[in-house]
């Protein structure tokens, strides 16, 4: 199905795998509320019949691509975003299947876009919707951008300030409008199609996890911004599997997931994508990963969870040898 670029200027791209049915429904529904042009559906192994009920439901409002099975996030993704650049329309926005507009979304993203680019080329900018379920209150600022040579996020130069603001004492400042990131996912994003012809697609090795971490690294590290702005929000409608919200603190978020598949991925990946292509100085990156790991193996022995704490250190060190292959014991389904 060919799209016609003359009706709109905004292509929406999602992915989707599994029986995820009713929530990818409730975003497509109000994708349409919202005002994006069309959709890029990329069916990833789904198992129900995407393409036939979609079409039957949504007619030409969605484009469908088949990837024959899992494939991973990041080749659904790119064959998204390969997808939407094929459409012409000028912007593109990522969402996952299960992230939720609420009213006024992507009036509210556009709006800021338009402010921003003064600023910023197109080609190096992107802005985000705030999603409340990923965001860990009374963080500062200057925390959410992503410093060389951290390791699983974390740098020793953040260590006193993060302290500082676990006191249950600290006054807690209301969230500014507008964040700038170092890194964020793709759920959310909102671009125009002259950043990928800048920067170029996401890299396909990286399999499940960590896909969208090095590309939005890469707008950041040539000198671009991603701005998080806070009153256009996405509700997630699968629970995050890191519980980092509503716990307030990364590492029992890491330690209290539900998930080897998505733990081992995500620490594996992260750990590959740190030391390949944000480490700058070696003995400062190994001090921020034995930092880390005390510090995740002081809240795994208080809440006895040795063995979780055990599973991502080795799946980190995994990642650190440079081997990407998906698993044998963690198969994509």
């Amino acid at each position: 199905m060919m799209i016609d670029a003359t009706k709109g200027d905004i292509v929406a791209v999602t992915v989707t795998y599994g029986e995820r049915r009713d929530m990818l429904f409730t975003v497509l529904d109000a994708l349409r509320v919202e005002g994006a042009t069309h959709v890029i559906v990329v069916d990833n192994g789904a198992s129900w019949p995407v393409a036939a009920e979609l079409t039957t439901r949504l007619g030409g409002f969605v484009k469908i691509v088949s990837m024959g099975g899992n494939t991973g996030s990041a080749r659904g993704y790119v064959a998204g975003i390969e997808a939407a650049m094929a459409s012409r329309l000028p912007f593109i926005w990522l969402l996952d299947d299960d992230n939720l507009p609420r009213p006024g979304c992507l009036a509210t993203l556009r709006k800021a876009y338009k402010e921003e680019i003064d600023q910023t080329p197109s080609s190096l900018l992107a802005v985000l919707a705030l999603r409340p379920e990923h965001f860990a209150g009374g963080v500062a600022p200057k925390q959410l951008m992503t410093r060389w040579d951290s390791f699983a996020g974390f740098h020793v130069a953040d260590l006193f300030e993060k302290l500082i603001n676990r006191l249950p004492l600290r006054a807690r400042t209301a969230m500014p409008g507008r964040i700038p990131l170092g890194v964020a996912p793709y759920g959310g994003m909102l671009f125009h199609r002259s950043l990928i012809e800048h920067l170029g697609l996401p890299r396909l090795e990286f399999g499940q996890y960590g896909d969208d971490t090095e590309f939005t690294w890469r707008i950041t590290s040539n000198g671009g911004r991603i701005i998080q702005i806070a009153d256009a929000i996405v509700d997630d409608l699968e629970q995050a599997f890191q519980k980092n919200a509503q716990l307030r603190n990364r590492f029992l978020g890491a330690l209290l997931t539900d998930s080897d598949f998505r733990t081992y991925y995500t620490f594996r990946n992260l750990a590959y994508f740190e030391r390949r292509f944000r480490r700058r100085k070696p003995l400062l990156f190994t001090l921020n990963r034995i930092v880390y790991f005390s510090i995740l193996r002081f809240y795994a022995h208080r809440h006895g969870l040795k063995a979780r704490y055990t599973f991502i250190r080795d799946s980190s060190s995994e990642g650190l040898t440079g081997d990407l292959k998906p698993s044998i014991r963690f198969p994509l389904e």
